[in-house]
């Protein structure tokens, strides 16, 4: 279900994350998606990590940095347009953060990461006055994303994430 609100404005790549999402205030879809990781997280962590479901795919743990990473990446998003920033919203190559990372991951470290990463994300967003979340700011392909968009496409990058663990990894969420 793609929300409906007028102060949704992102590129059309996005919208795969957005329509994850059902409606409500993004602070209480914040708060729902923290519970929701963290019960994920205790269920992943008891997988094998280096799995992946096929040659030339993301182990588990690859999939949990690129989550976390993105995550960082979404929220300064969001800062910047909270702060009315006037620069360009830079896009990143989700590839080359993958390959770049260290490769001998600790699960649980992993795990402790995401929920304090969500848990700030979630009180970042509670930081945001209500009126602000209509605010955009231009990708640098001269695209609008607006502050609103980017709490939909955080919560709902993880619940796309979700969907390949469980379709493609076999985990049980």
């Amino acid at each position: 279900m793609y929300p409906a609100n007028s102060a949704i404005r992102h590129p059309a790549f996005f919208n795969r994350y957005v329509e994850e999402v059902g409606p409500g205030k993004i602070r209480d879809l914040m708060d729902a998606s923290v519970n929701l990781l963290e019960q994920d997280l205790h269920i992943i962590a008891k997988s094998e990590g280096t799995f992946a479901y096929a040659p030339g795919k993301w182990s588990i743990n690859t999939l949990l940095r690129h989550c976390i990473d993105a995550e960082i990446i979404f929220a300064f998003r969001a800062l910047s347009i909270a702060r009315q920033d006037p620069h360009p919203i830079r896009s990143f190559e989700e590839n080359q953060y993958a390959i770049a990372s260290e490769k001998a991951y600790d699960v649980e470290m992993l795990v402790q990461e995401f929920i304090h990463v969500r848990r700030a994300t979630a009180l970042l967003f509670k930081g945001f006055n209500e009126d602000w979340l209509s605010r955009s700011g231009k990708t640098d392909n001269g695209e609008q994303i607006s502050l609103l968009s980017i709490g939909y496409i955080i919560v709902g990058h993880w619940l796309h994430h979700r969907k390949i663990l469980h379709t493609r990894y076999g985990i049980n969420l």
